[in-house]
């Protein structure tokens, strides 16, 4: 194991298991809808795609960032499944969802030359029709903020088992070709961890309302995969991350408004 790549687990865990930590418990204390729009701006694929770049070159991570969207079609499809079925548990929820996003996976590796527009028109489809289902027959609701008080050892709990989750998934992510790296750096890894956190913590009604903004939220991350494949190779690791930040983040605030209307 090299030392960069032990570098990029180490990030990758900390990061992501800081981030979904704070963004747990901005949900629970501003409501479902910031937690939503906060949970899934970009983390593991910011780290993967940084680190990849680095162990390889600018031009693979952005070879890389071209599966993103087909990725986060899978990770859509396993948050909807999640959503709907944990009313019947959290194992049942864990057990849909993983099972959806591993034939989805399975079955990709024969698509591998269909190319970027027609995974971002099946991931845009599927985002804002999976979107519409939570909302019009799912039914869920919003929800506003929640009492919670949480002792030091419940948040690094948080931190433990978000930040094990994202370093699984960037382990796998690092074997094979640019196709099934890109495909790992968008594995549900921060939508699993939030998820799992917030149905234990909260309830299921909460995890569920959160879930539902996230679903539309997601398309930041394809935002940013577009913008770091175009940016990198142009500016270099650095810049081209931080921009790429800076649009998704933009992106998500853009629609505010449509989740505030419950469109």
């Amino acid at each position: 194991m090299s030392t960069l790549f032990l570098q990029q687990l180490i990030m990758s865990v900390v990061v992501a298991g800081t981030w979904i930590t704070l963004a747990t418990m901005v949900s629970e204390k501003l409501g479902s809808k910031v937690g939503g729009m906060i949970a899934n701006l970009p983390s593991t694929i910011l780290v993967s795609l940084f680190f990849i770049g680095l162990t390889q070159d600018p031009e693979f991570a952005a070879e890389a960032a071209i599966t993103v969207p087909l990725g986060m079609f899978f990770s859509t499809i396993f948050l909807y499944v999640f959503v709907s079925l944990v009313p019947k548990g959290l194992f049942a929820a864990l057990g849909g969802g993983l099972s959806a996003w591993i034939i989805l996976a399975l079955l990709s590796s024969y698509f591998q030359e269909t190319g970027r527009i027609t995974w971002t028109i099946l991931y845009f489809s599927g985002a804002i029709g999976t979107y519409l289902l939570a909302e019009k027959v799912l039914k869920i609701p919003s929800m506003g903020k929640i009492k919670s008080n949480h002792s030091i050892q419940q948040l690094l709990f948080r931190a433990l088992f978000a930040g094990s989750v994202v370093g699984t998934a960037v382990l796998f992510a690092r074997a094979g070709s640019a196709f099934w790296a890109g495909l790992f750096s968008s594995f549900p890894a921060t939508m699993l961890s939030a998820m799992v956190i917030l149905t234990m913590s909260a309830g299921h009604p909460f995890a569920r309302a959160t879930g539902k903004i996230m679903l539309l939220a997601s398309t930041n991350i394809v935002i940013y995969s577009f913008s770091a494949g175009y940016l990198f190779p142009l500016v270099g690791l650095w810049w081209g991350t931080l921009l790429a930040y800076v649009i998704s983040a933009a992106w998500v605030y853009f629609l505010k408004p449509l989740f505030d209307r419950g469109i």
